[in-house]
């Protein structure tokens, strides 16, 4: 078993889950799946396989909070998702869908899609829970309305837009726009990037805006809102 550090940022061990402080069962499983370590896009897909949802996002929180190379982790959930395409179609549950061509057009209404597109102008839509969606082309255009998604863009002028609770959005790109209709929402953004996120005054619905180089707003961190509505360090 493999326990040593390595030079690849998106490359999971034994050693590096430790020093984050994964839990004995945690530990246990990711021996069991991968007693040399593993790529983070394919151990992130073996824990949706074995539906381990809260230790993805544990994974998931560790890596973007350690790696700052949000495009090599988008990158290598592109990669992951793509080479496992094989299960139920667009309309079913656990789908996974991968497209490497330009122009692609792809929906899922199931829970647990993994969708993965590395071409420009993807326009890809998701409405099941605990969606992964990752996208490393020019222009792309994703929509999510279920729960826990997990949202990443590394190509240029993305629009993402989310209505549900508890995504998680990352764009690495210069120029996106990301719009969240959901409570709980966490964005990074890239050069020029800006967002709006939803928050609740105790008496209505309201938006806060970020604009990168604006406000203390940096390129490459993650942000959510307190609950009087500023932008804080997620």
């Amino acid at each position: 078993m493999s326990t040593e550090t390595t030079n690849n940022p998106t490359e999971i061990t034994l050693l590096r889950i430790r020093e984050w402080g994964a839990c004995g069962d945690g530990r246990d499983w990711f021996r069991e799946k991968f007693p040399q370590g593993g790529d983070y896009g394919l151990v992130m897909n073996a824990l949706y396989d074995d539906r381990r949802f809260v230790d993805a996002q544990w994974l998931a929180s560790k890596v973007f909070a350690e790696i700052k190379d949000t495009a090599a982790i988008v990158g290598s959930e592109v990669s992951a998702i793509q080479s496992a395409t094989k299960g139920k179609d667009e309309s079913g549950n656990y789908a996974r869908i991968g497209s490497s061509g330009d122009d692609a057009r792809i929906g899922s209404s199931g829970d647990d899609a993994r969708i993965g597109s590395s071409g420009n102008y993807a326009r890809i839509g998701s409405s099941g829970n605990y969606a992964r969606i990752g996208s490393s082309g020019d222009d792309a255009r994703i929509g999510s309305s279920g729960n826990y998604a997990r949202i990443g863009s590394s190509g240029n002028y993305a629009r993402i837009g989310s209505s549900g609770y508890g995504a998680q959005i990352e764009c690495e790109g210069k120029n996106a726009v990301v719009a969240s209709a959901g409570w709980h929402t966490q964005v990074t953004l890239g050069e020029n990037g800006c967002a709006s996120l939803v928050w609740h005054d105790g008496e209505r619905s309201r938006f806060t805006h970020l604009y990168v180089g604006e406000d203390g707003v940096e390129a490459g961190v993650a942000y959510r809102l307190d609950d009087a509505g500023k932008v804080v360090p997620a």
